[in-house]
């Protein structure tokens, strides 16, 4: 299963990310992941539920959302959804089209508390 790889690669980013920003504890990890990117979302969110605690919290939560696969029109420049993976313009029928969105598997952010927050302590 190349979910668990996917993951395996997401999080070291995310780990690089923290890292780089001075550390801190990630609560939320948003990623877009396109109906032609590859990926079974059930299989991905089971292996980040399996493998997130090795890195960060288990509380850490993946925000996984779909996108839909999107194409414009070399010829008439429509854009448009792609549906039942038909790559053909409706406008003009044309099969000369570049998918544009929902082709790949993205991170889009972090949530996470920086290392020096004093949330939840009192003086």
């Amino acid at each position: 299963m190349h979910e668990r790889s996917l993951v395996q690669n997401l999080l070291k980013q995310v780990g690089q990310i923290v890292a780089d920003q001075g550390g801190g504890r990630v609560s939320e990890i948003y990623v877009q992941a396109g109906e032609m990117s590859g990926i079974e979302p059930l299989l991905f969110a089971s292996a980040f539920e399996e493998m997130v605690a090795d890195v960060f919290s288990s509380e850490c939560r993946l925000k996984l959302e779909l996108v839909p696969v999107t194409a414009v029109c070399t010829h008439c420049q429509h854009q448009f959804e792609v549906v039942d993976f038909q790559f053909h313009c409706p406008e003009c029928q044309s099969g000369s089209v570049d998918v544009i969105q929902g082709d790949r598997l993205q991170l889009m952010s972090i949530t996470m508390e920086s290392s020096d927050s004093h949330e939840g302590v009192s003086a």
